[in-house]
């Protein structure tokens, strides 16, 4: 077998490590896992060594794969800051691509259009798909999305962080609810038929308490479309949790009541906006935060 390193394998051991998972890693990666493993096997024939081995909390780094990865990791980042380099400096985007989930899109998009704040020169392009959060630091340090806007994720100096939103969490229903009222006790939250949003990042919004309980919930509907949820609301007797922040965001046309959730009163959901470290002068990138922040 030849000695010659594969220079690719770097981001193979670099994301093994951070996800301690052959699956997530793979899908972080956007390959099959019989490709990880075909180059996982490569990394341990060159390194003669077995490099990661299953345990109770996914895979457990050996001590020559922990000394390799600050290595391969900083090499790692190096080669993605490398990628974005162009033959322009130029820094402003005219069509800026926002990774985040529905129902800040359709937030944000409100705030845009009742503010006029949506330039002839700018395009926006929203992508809602499902991210774990190795593949959210990913799209931001190869710049395939602008602003990432959703749940905090691990620090990279490759981006900078804004909190936009520190919210109260309350529950939604429909007007007229049979058996909900004015405010939910834990009892009847648990018992109640529930909508949830249904997105790998679900759990990293959720306040411990709301965790804590989620999988002895009634779910009746998932969905990562907040329009369907909020029909959904409106014409069941399902519940959902909801953050305050965005409750003047919600069309008036949905027949909706918000519901105080007291054993919840001292939680929050905190969402943060992320943009690569390269754009901290856009003036377009960041009006956009402030809006959001404001």
């Amino acid at each position: 077998m030849s000695n010659k390193f594969d220079y690719n394998l770097i981001k193979t051991l670099v994301m093994i490590f951070e996800t301690k998972s052959m699956t997530k890693s793979a899908q972080a990666l956007g390959i099959s896992s019989p490709t990880l493993t075909y180059s996982l096997n490569k990394l341990r024939d060159y390194y003669h060594d077995v490099l990661f081995i299953k345990s109770a909390r996914g895979l457990k780094a050996t001590p020559v794969a922990s000394q390799l990865y600050p290595s391969f990791k900083k090499i790692d980042e190096e080669i993605s800051h490398s990628i974005i380099i162009s033959g322009s400096n130029q820094t402003e985007v005219s069509n800026i691509f926002i990774r985040t989930n529905t129902m800040i899109e359709y937030y944000l998009m409100n705030k845009l259009l009742k503010n006029n704040k949506i330039s002839d020169q700018v395009s926006f392009t929203f992508n809602n798909r499902i991210m774990l959060e190795d593949q959210r630091i990913t799209a931001l340090v190869s710049r395939e999305v602008d602003i990432d806007i959703g749940s905090a994720i691990k620090y990279n100096h490759s981006f900078i962080s804004t909190r936009i939103a520190q919210s109260k969490i309350i529950g939604l229903c429909r007007m007229g609810h049979p058996r909900i009222k004015d405010n939910l006790s834990l009892e009847q939250w648990m018992n109640e038929e529930h909508a949830v949003l249904s997105s790998a990042e679900t759990n990293a919004y959720l306040p411990e308490k709301l965790y804590a309980n989620s999988h002895q919930r009634i779910i009746r509907y998932r969905s990562n479309s907040l329009l369907n949820m909020l029909h959904c609301i409106e014409k069941s007797d399902f519940v959902m949790f909801f953050p305050e922040f965005l409750l003047k965001h919600i069309p008036e046309y949905f027949n909706l009541h918000c519901v105080t959730i007291p054993w919840m009163e001292k939680d929050t959901l905190d969402i943060y906006a992320y943009i690569h470290s390269k754009a901290k002068n856009d003036e377009r990138l960041n009006r956009i935060i402030e809006l959001l922040k404001n």
